[in-house]
């Protein structure tokens, strides 16, 4: 089980490269089919609807590379102050150079909002773990 957070943590990385990796324009494609199913459930106008999916996807996405990296870091660092914090920089890092990585993908661009969401959706993703396992200990 010590390997198989450390292996998700990168897996995880590697599906954020990779999707943002996609243009600009398939990648709006994608949001908005997703856009379009969930306008049958919450009746929202499409360009809100098509905001709120993305940004959804930025916080879920770091939510759940906080929590990998945290668990993989736990057999490592054993004050839970310094785990909450290495945790939520790595994976916060990894949120601000993802976005400077889309400045460079023909229709993408690099938004200082979501390296916020981003580092938003990382910090609940640790924070989650660590809540969890106060419970638990």
């Amino acid at each position: 089980m010590k390997f198989f957070w450390p292996i998700m943590s990168v897996l995880t990385a590697a599906g954020i490269a990779l999707s943002s990796s996609i243009p600009g324009e398939h990648s709006g494609n994608a949001s908005m089919s997703i856009a379009e199913l969930a306008r049958n459930i919450i009746p929202l106008d499409p360009d809100t609807m098509n905001f709120l999916v993305r940004k959804t996807a930025h916080f879920t996405v770091y939510f759940v590379l906080g929590f990998c990296v945290v668990n993989a870091l736990k057999y490592h660092v054993k004050n839970k102050k310094s785990l909450f914090a290495l945790a939520w920089g790595i994976s916060a890092a990894y949120g601000a150079f993802d976005e400077l990585h889309q400045y460079f993908i023909p229709g993408r661009v690099c938004s200082v909002r979501d390296m916020i969401i981003n580092a938003s959706g990382a910090m609940a993703g640790v924070a989650v773990f660590l809540f969890l396992s106060r419970k638990t200990s």
